[in-house]
């Protein structure tokens, strides 16, 4: 389970998003948590098994790599694409809320560093994971 800390940080870090906004209805965010869970299971546990199948293999065959790769691929998918409807979905709401144009400003200047912060985490999720040398 150590090799997955990274992953539950993300996970962490993507229902903190969800349960502290204040835009979503409580059972929207217990249809996006629950989503996520059945989604980190089939992760972990297809992760797993690929592992496992190629555990005493030296050197590491190819197609571990390419199952590995593509599964991680399909996961990283599943994980930051909904994330990023989300996060459309909650600067719309900030950004139609907001009653000043200083306000709906900073509301813009505040999406780039969360788009930054996005694509580097989808980044070193499929790295981390993914990886094939």
């Amino acid at each position: 389970m150590q090799q997955y800390t990274d992953f539950f940080i993300t996970l962490a870090l993507i229902f903190i998003i969800v349960i502290a906004n204040k835009y979503l209805f409580w059972w929207v965010k217990g249809l996006i948590i629950i989503y996520y869970l059945l989604v980190s299971y089939f992760f972990i546990t297809v992760k797993n098994r690929i592992d496992q199948q190629y555990k005493d293999i030296r050197p590491v065959p190819d197609g571990y790599w390419i199952r590995n790769s593509e599964w991680v691929d399909r996961i990283t998918n599943y994980l930051f694409l909904p994330l990023m409807g989300i996060l459309i979905f909650i600067y719309f709401k900030w950004f139609t809320k907001a009653r000043t144009k200083r306000a709906k400003l900073f509301i813009v200047l505040c999406f780039i560093p969360s788009a930054m912060l996005f694509i580097i985490f989808s980044f070193l999720f499929s790295f981390s994971y993914g990886y094939s040398p």
